[in-house]
């Protein structure tokens, strides 16, 4: 299909998908005939984005951009991070299609809103429910796995009584079951880890590059398998059957119906919330000290300080 002549607004929309396409791109730029052929623009046309691009900037920071054409490549250089349009992250954006949805936009007006804020990978059919597992720096850690971009988090495991920081190389993303998980390699252990996406509570991307880590490409059950936690639990078989923890090494049942699970757990406190939110189902065997340790982590629950 041939190019045809865009509109003035049309050329600034596209303006905007190019810089945030070259910006994705890094260092290596991208080929002009490739960004004609994906944005449905001349050669022509690209001439005159390119100089839009090129004029922006930064009007608290003062900080431009400057797109250059070399070889039949296209390179986005200067501060081009700092004057990237608005872009939501997948859990905001849902709240807004939500918000658009329940306040009756009109829908061609609803439509622009969506195209200028919402992440391009969301869609515009998501809600709410479906993406908070993604918690609120989804396209930022996007961004620093494919451009390679060392970051620091401020992370709370559930063992952990305030947030704490950690400097990371991201590697990937994950989903098991409900939760979204960022695998990274942590610099301080000098191991991999997980951390899932929700309970991310800050991230800063570093003017440092990743390095290259030996990856262990496991899964959260083959992690938990390695761990030297573990315990054996007494419950229901019809509730042991229903269970989903990535932990469990084994299920016994005896003439009873009663099913002895073997759990291995990375969190003890993850652990207590999954037997007291049970209500009574599920007891600690052969364990004494974990078992105490489980009624005074009840205890303190019920009775906050």
């Amino acid at each position: 299909m041939a190019a045809h002549k865009l509109t003035s607004e049309q050329r600034l929309s596209r303006s905007i998908d190019i810089m945030e396409a070259l910006y994705a791109a890094g260092e290596k730029g991208m080929g002009q005939e490739e960004i004609c052929s994906r944005f449905n623009i001349s050669g022509a046309a690209l001439d005159e984005i390119i100089e839009i691009i090129s004029t922006l900037a930064d009007r608290e920071s003062g900080a431009r951009i400057i797109c250059t054409c070399h070889n039949g490549r296209v390179y986005l250089t200067g501060d081009a991070g700092r004057v990237l349009p608005l872009r939501l992250s997948a859990a905001e954006g849902a709240v807004l299609n939500h918000e658009l949805e329940s306040l009756g936009i009109e829908s061609r007006a609803a439509a622009r809103i969506r195209r200028a804020l919402l992440p391009e990978e969301l869609g515009y059919n998501q809600h709410v429910y479906d993406t908070v597992t993604h918690g609120s720096y989804w396209q930022e850690i996007s961004c620093a796995i494919q451009d390679g971009v060392r970051c620091l988090i401020s992370y709370r495991s559930m063992d952990d009584p305030r947030p704490r920081e950690r400097t990371i190389d991201p590697l990937r993303v994950e989903t098991n079951g409900d939760s979204t998980y960022l695998v990274a390699w942590d610099i301080e252990v000098d191991q991999e880890r997980r951390y899932r996406m929700d309970k991310i509570e800050d991230l800063v991307l570093t003017d440092d590059s990743v390095m290259r880590h030996e990856m262990q490409n496991s899964s959260l059950q083959d992690s938990l398998a390695q761990s030297n936690r573990s315990a054996r639990l007494l419950m229901p078989n019809a509730l042991a059957q229903r269970l989903n923890w990535a932990g469990i090494a084994s299920i016994d049942v005896d003439e009873t119906e009663t099913a002895a699970v073997t759990i291995r757990y990375g969190s003890e406190r993850w652990l207590f919330s999954q037997i007291i939110a049970a209500g009574g189902a599920i007891r600690i065997a052969d364990d004494t000290a974990l078992a105490k340790r489980l009624c005074d982590a009840a205890k303190a629950m019920a009775c906050p300080l």
